[in-house]
């Protein structure tokens, strides 16, 4: 049997700004989508556990056949691997199953990047199984594929490569790989789950129409400035708390919905006790990070959010991206 493991990702800074090309900061995280292949049979079983879809089973013909399964079908995400790789010496039949209940609290998901590290655990296993080298464009391409071209591929770089990644996305200005950076030993950080969940998509289709519709840009392109600067700055809590003010600015003018009332009351808590604080990623829901040089502080804060119904999250930096074992 063949298991190969992702790690999700929290977007520490730069959602919405690295879709035009600036720099975003992705720490990989220590909830892991795990895909067991086992080869064998004359036909291929799908399972899965954690999200919600069927299962289903296909002749080796079926799966590399030119129409995918419907989306819902956990053979979904297989077609999508083996039709962006020679699969020519892919078996006549065997098992996958995959597993993704560390994405979900309870029966709700926490939105750590689960469908790419997902994507990315599924096409490790078949490159094992038929001894291809995984390759981080080739995985870019078959979240891509899943997601309808949808997002950055930011969520990708961390399942691929784990620990905390500068990114930015292959189109930008001047594109560079993703690469490993820190961030000073003086920075806490607390994490923060919202509640519910959110619908990236929704948020990143709402934000091509205002790109597209609106007169005035200033509000994303001041949210690009200060991520990049993120990466320069001398004092990270000034830099942060600009950052975050540009968010807020961003979500006022294009209506995107990434302060959801959650966020907001997490928000004005965070104000109270001297914290910086932000959605990580679309919004809308999902996970908060709050940012403070005095762990003191980020404490009386993580009981003030417990307070108001908020429950804050363990999440620590998972240092490696893909993990295969056999």
């Amino acid at each position: 049997m063949i298991e190969t493991r992702a790690p999700g990702k929290v977007v520490l800074w730069g959602e919405y700004a690295v879709l035009l090309g600036a720099p975003a900061l992705v720490m990989a995280v220590d909830r892991r989508a795990v895909c067991h292949l086992t080869p064998g049979g004359q036909a291929w079983g799908f399972s899965a556990s954690g999200f919600n879809a069927s299962d289903a089973t296909l002749s080796r013909t079926q799966l590399l056949n030119s129409e995918p399964p419907a989306p819902s079908q956990v053979a979904n995400i297989p077609w999508h691997v083996l039709h962006a790789v020679d699969a020519s010496a892919l078996p006549a039949g065997g098992r996958v199953h995959i597993d993704t209940g560390d994405f979900y609290q309870g029966e709700t998901k926490l939105g750590l990047g689960s469908s790419a590290a997902v994507s990315v655990a599924v096409y490790a296993a078949f490159c094992k199984l038929m001894d291809l080298t995984p390759d981080y464009r080739t995985a870019l391409h078959v979240h891509h594929s899943l997601q309808g071209r949808l997002g950055s591929g930011i969520d990708v770089a961390a399942a691929f490569f784990g620990g905390l990644l500068r990114f930015q996305r292959d189109d930008a200005p001047t594109p560079a790989d993703p690469h490993r950076t820190r961030l000073p030993e003086t920075l806490h950080m607390t994490f923060v789950w919202t509640g519910h969940s959110s619908a990236t998509a929704d948020h990143l289709r709402r934000f091509e129409r205002w790109l597209q519709e609106a007169d005035d840009s200033a509000p994303v392109e001041a949210l690009a400035r200060s991520s990049s600067n993120l990466f320069e700055t001398e004092d990270l809590m000034i830099s942060l708390r600009e950052y975050v003010t540009n968010l807020k600015a961003l979500d006022a003018a294009a209506g995107l919905g990434i302060y959801h009332p959650s966020h907001a009351t997490l928000d004005r808590v965070a104000i109270e006790c001297g914290v910086v604080y932000k959605p990580c990623g679309a919004g809308g829901g999902d996970v908060g990070a709050a940012f403070s040089e005095d762990p003191d502080r980020l404490g009386v804060f993580a009981g003030l959010a417990a307070d108001n119904g908020f429950n804050p999250i363990a999440l620590e930096i998972a240092p490696n991206g893909i993990e295969i074992a056999r």
